[in-house]
């Protein structure tokens, strides 16, 4: 079985010019967690997850209950004014790259061996240059069921 058997195509995408408010309105109307990220040539130049930018709960010893919100701890009280600060950023100032990705005729024990080894959740399906989809941990669910 190779990737191209569980992949989910076409991915949704977004450019790196796009907002962080962009990404999570996509995100939360697509019901997604990940974005991979084009250019203006639309090739593939990096990958925001929900957590790339999400709200993270930490306890720390000794302190009260801290947020972080793209990698800056933020105390409650202020997590809706740096949120809004935040929404504005360019995607290519938060994206991850370079980007783990696969081919679509790889061996699905290829991309499931690089999530486990990278401790990734997703990986980016390629075909050449061109983005032809994405594996997530979730579409390894399918086997079970299929």
């Amino acid at each position: 079985m190779n990737v191209n058997d569980i992949m989910v195509s076409p991915a949704i995408t977004i450019t790196a010019n796009s907002t962080v408010e962009d990404a999570a309105q996509l995100m939360l109307e697509r019901g997604i967690s990940c974005l991979p990220v084009l250019d203006d040539k639309e090739e593939l130049v990096g990958i925001l997850t929900h957590t790339d930018f999400g709200f993270h709960r930490k306890f720390l010893p000794m302190s009260d209950h801290l947020y972080t919100l793209m990698g800056s701890w933020v105390k409650p009280e202020t997590l809706q004014e740096v949120a809004r600060a935040v929404s504005s950023k360019k995607i290519s100032e938060v994206m991850s790259h370079p980007v783990i990705t696969v081919n679509e005729d790889d061996p699905i024990a290829k991309i499931a061996d690089l999530m486990i080894r990278r401790n990734i959740n997703r990986i980016p399906v390629m075909r050449g240059k061109q983005l032809i989809g994405i594996v997530t941990k979730h579409d390894f669910v399918k086997l079970m069921v299929a």
